[in-house]
């Protein structure tokens, strides 16, 4: 995300906001969102089947625990087109929530 190291819970979005500037950087809501839903799975055990309602974001493999698929099957349907995730350089591909729901209810 940022070169810099920094508390991502000190940074506010007010209401209707999508970035602010940090540091004299652009920071962007959901690159925000995302990243704390990628540090809450890192730093803690959190079971795929009962998500907290504030997580939008899963990690690669929690996403393919959600599905209930093998993370390679989740890789071929991203290739074929039936799946997108969010690229974020350096970083492991994440979906969001809503993606993976819209998944399960066309092909399940």
């Amino acid at each position: 995300m940022l070169k810099k190291t920094f508390d991502i819970n000190r940074i506010y979005f007010p209401d209707g906001v999508r970035s602010v500037y940090l540091d004299g950087r652009r920071v962007k809501k959901e690159d925000i969102q995302i990243e704390r839903s990628f540090l809450e799975f890192e730093s803690s055990d959190i079971d795929v089947a009962n998500l907290p309602d504030h997580i939008k974001y899963l990690p690669r493999k929690q996403a393919a625990d959600y599905l209930g698929l093998s993370e390679s099957t989740l890789i071929r349907y991203h290739e074929k087109g039936k799946l997108t995730w969010i690229t974020r350089r350096n970083r492991t591909p994440i979906y969001s929530r809503e993606s993976l729901d819209f998944f399960n209810k066309t092909n399940h």
